[in-house]
């Protein structure tokens, strides 16, 4: 369910009066970014580091917004308190702009701002796992969010049927990211593994990296093959959404010995110690 208001290039329109031309080139060119974060208790959660990446994001793929990091704060609080959202995921999308010929790019591009409200998590994931399968797809613009998810998209049937949770995307044999997750292995001396090459670098996966060493936890980011797989002990995926899900099925490989790796279950409580923590710093600075 979309909340009541939409936000268009600065105005804030109800849902149903919030239209945009079919000559967009978000939709003919597909030449979009986005970003997509989780609103708990009224707080925008990781504020701060989306509106960094999304900057970034902007900036690889030259969309220039002329909005400053406060700017995008101020409107996603407007968006918030005018939706009256507690809980709920945010999206912001910008996009090329309006193109007549369905080509050129226009100096003003265009924002969207939006809510929506998110399912519950389901517990059984967290104890059981999830699995994934594997395609051999690289993203045009890894680094950037962009707006392209045609692999992912064409995925969906094959995963409903196999009943897994992801897509696993490697290049030439070397793993790279989930469809919209990031991916760690736990190897078997209790050393945590992420990728560094070929991905979308989560905010989730910042706050594992960033708790992994200031808890002494030892973790590499480096090359990792699929042929690695059978050497590992664990996995678990990072998301917006989900936090720190473990995963322990590969394709028709188990990982490990197909269970909950225990060092998952610990990234995850000492994330959501850091997401409540966070909380309790946003909402105490509000209150003042």
């Amino acid at each position: 369910m979309i909340y009541p208001y939409i936000f268009i290039n600065g105005d804030i329109l109800p849902r149903e009066k919030a239209l945009i031309p079919v000559y967009d080139l978000g939709l003919l060119r597909g030449l979009g970014i986005f970003d997509f974060f989780k609103v708990w208790d009224g707080v925008a959660l990781f504020a701060e580091d989306h509106i960094e990446r999304l900057q970034y994001s902007l900036k690889v793929i030259d969309l220039n917004t002329n909005a400053n990091d406060q700017q995008w704060m101020d409107w996603f609080y407007q968006m918030i308190k005018i939706n009256e959202a507690d809980r709920a995921g945010f999206r912001v999308v910008v996009t090329g702009g309006y193109s007549e010929d369905g080509y050129t790019i226009p100096e003003q591009k265009n924002i969207y701002l939006m809510l929506h409200h998110l399912p519950a998590n389901d517990p059984k994931q967290y104890e059981h796992g999830v699995s994934l399968l594997t395609s051999s797809y690289q993203r045009d613009i890894p680094s950037a969010k962009t707006t392209i998810y045609i692999q992912s998209m064409h995925f969906q049937p094959q995963l409903k049927k196999a009943g897994a949770f992801e897509v696993l995307y490697h290049w030439k044999g070397e793993i790279t990211e989930c469809s919209r997750c990031n991916i760690f292995f736990i190897d078997k001396q209790g050393v945590i593994n992420t990728p560094k090459n070929g991905m979308l670098k989560g905010i989730t996966r910042k706050q594992v990296l960033s708790l992994a060493a200031q808890n002494n936890i030892p973790l590499v980011e480096r090359e990792i093959y699929l042929h690695e797989i059978p050497d590992m002990a664990g996995a678990f995926l990072t998301a917006t959404t989900k936090g720190v899900l473990p995963v322990v099925k590969l394709d028709d490989q188990l990982i490990g010995d197909g269970s909950v790796h225990p060092l998952a279950v610990k990234m995850q409580a000492l994330y959501q110690k850091r997401v409540d923590e966070y909380l309790a710093k946003a909402l105490q600075a509000q209150a003042m």
